[in-house]
């Protein structure tokens, strides 16, 4: 019973936060109802001198509405470099990243790229744009 209000009242809030027009989406999970709130990008920002290989491992960290409220290391993450996953920005070529979140920068490039983490909103559904979380972080290249 207690599982059951708690997901009326969230579900309220999120009707309430989509109908004034703050920016939030409405997710109906298909299995236990967890919902991805929050992604945070590890470093936060990192220079790739400063690691073996001139290459920086990211990682996402999420927390979610109910248990466990916090992964250490989300699965399934898309990572992109200056611009979020589903965009349709191009791609500036400042720096690269793989599947397993490793970046490098461009040789010659000098400046700071933002690295994008996105993550499944509604884990049981795949990432898409309307199914999405995005942490941020900076690479500053040399």
């Amino acid at each position: 019973m207690f599982r059951l209000r708690r997901w009326f009242r969230s579900a309220a809030m999120l009707a309430l936060l989509s109908a004034l027009g703050c920016g939030g989406s409405f997710f109906v999970a298909s299995s236990n109802g967890q919902l991805l709130i929050f992604v945070s990008v590890d470093p936060s920002v990192a220079d790739p001198m400063h690691f073996s290989s001139a290459q920086v491992q990211f990682t996402a960290r999420g927390m979610f509405n109910m248990s466990p409220d916090v992964v250490s290391s989300l699965s399934g993450v898309m990572w992109t470099i200056d611009h979020p996953a589903f965009s349709g920005m191009p791609d500036l070529g400042h720096a690269f990243i793989d599947q397993n979140g490793v970046a490098t920068c461009a040789p010659g490039f000098v400046g700071t790229a933002q690295v994008f983490a996105t993550a499944a909103a509604d884990p049981s559904r795949p990432v898409s744009a309307q199914n999405s979380k995005v942490g941020t972080a900076q690479l500053v290249c040399p």
